[in-house]
């Protein structure tokens, strides 16, 4: 039994360390859009500007696809630990998160790259308001699915 108990430890502390890693670039990308929200209002005619949006979108499809790829399927086999019922509120929780990354990945294809015509600021504005609910509906994946098991670890 204790070997059962020392494996589940090591598991949650693998997964601990892939999300800390994970909500780090989350802190990462939180910057650059604050940091780009404030160069962006000069346009993007400034070099400096133009390389750092291009950077953001890098970020940003970075951390959307390890999200989905990754870490989203990680708290999912946790989940299942857990019972059906963690299960069903992951299920929502991911489909709340979905359509966030189609508007993550819509700025990403317009600006990556040069994309203009489109008001840079009005549109940093508004996926800023879709991440923060994306990092809501996470925080709640990670929370329902790898912390009730902290106390095992």
């Amino acid at each position: 039994m204790k070997k059962k108990i020392n494996r589940n430890g090591d598991r949650w502390r693998a997964v601990d360390v892939l999300l800390q890693r994970w909500l780090g670039d989350r802190q990462q990308l939180l910057g650059l859009l604050c940091e780009l929200s404030g160069r962006a209002r000069g346009g993007l005619r400034r070099a400096e500007t133009r390389q750092m949006l291009d950077r953001f979108c890098e970020v940003l499809v970075d951390y959307v696809s390890a999200g989905h790829f990754e870490i989203y399927g990680v708290l999912l086999e946790e989940g299942e630990r857990l019972g059906a019922r963690r299960c069903r509120e992951a299920a929502r929780l991911y489909a709340s998160i979905v359509p966030t990354t189609v508007v993550a990945l819509d700025f990403n294809e317009h600006y990556f790259g040069g994309g203009a015509g489109r008001p840079l600021m009005e549109e940093l504005s508004q996926l800023g308001q879709v991440l923060a609910e994306r990092f809501d509906q996470e925080d709640a994946l990670i929370w329902r699915l790898h912390m009730p098991r902290r106390k095992v670890a």
